[in-house]
């Protein structure tokens, strides 16, 4: 990428080293650099491809991981990461509701490099703009086993032991519905409304949002309930 990409973008280029270090405040991200962000998560890279693709659009080098940097990376979690579920209909599936639990860091462009080693750090995800945004992008962490095999054990080790009483709470719901999948427990009827639902309804951070899927826990449950009612 060169300046011509967003005339806003200040590069620095010294020892043989591109890296993007600056994006003026308030300034939007081009249309031609966002295309670039879609193009580098098109299709199913290899790890090592995808790493490629990430480092050659943001003109960023190799990240060094070791004991220092998974500490750095945990206590930036802390603060700026965050672990979800969301919920919303689906008629193809069992109960006619989809749990989505994930892992995502936000951060302005300026900061992507911290993604990026979290990138490295985890050997999965994507990094993608946040539509609607200036220049804000995410790292994003979806596949169940990803969660469990890699960005748990992480948390257990550099962020939970230091984490607010609020933020373990949270991580350990998190987990437990991990765990709850594991098991099977989302295509058990009764397991699905009383033990996963009630874990998305402690977890919800936007309560009076009006475009909510479902406003609280009983309306959750009450339409499992009313979409199986024909089908068992």
């Amino acid at each position: 990428m060169s300046k011509q990409n967003n005339e806003n973008l200040i590069i620095n280029q010294s020892d043989s080293k591109n890296e993007l270090i600056i994006l003026q405040p308030g300034v939007t991200l081009s249309d031609e650099f966002k295309e670039s962000i879609k193009k580098m998560n098109a299709g199913n890279p290899s790890f090592e491809e995808y790493s490629k693709r990430v480092r050659e659009v943001f003109l960023l080098d190799p990240v060094r991981i070791d004991e220092k940097s998974c500490y750095f990376l945990g206590g930036f979690i802390e603060g700026e990461g965050s672990f979800s579920v969301s919920v919303k209909r689906n008629d193809n599936l069992r109960f006619g509701i989809e749990l989505d639990p994930l892992f995502n860091i936000t951060q302005h462009i300026n900061g992507v490099r911290t993604l990026y080693l979290a990138l490295e750090m985890f050997k999965t995800g994507r990094i993608r703009y946040k539509t609607g945004s200036n220049a804000t992008l995410v790292f994003i962490i979806e596949p169940r086993k990803s969660l469990q095999e890699k960005v748990c054990p992480f948390l257990e080790r550099y962020v939970y032991p230091f984490s607010a009483p609020a933020k373990q709470a949270r991580f350990r719901n998190f987990k437990l519905m991990l765990d709850l999948f594991d098991e099977n427990a989302h295509l058990d009827k009764d397991r699905f409304i009383n033990e996963l639902l009630p874990i998305w309804d402690e977890m919800r951070m936007h309560r009076s949002y009006e475009r909510q899927t479902f406003k609280n826990l009983e309306e959750a449950q009450d339409f499992v309930i009313n979409f199986t009612g024909n089908k068992l």
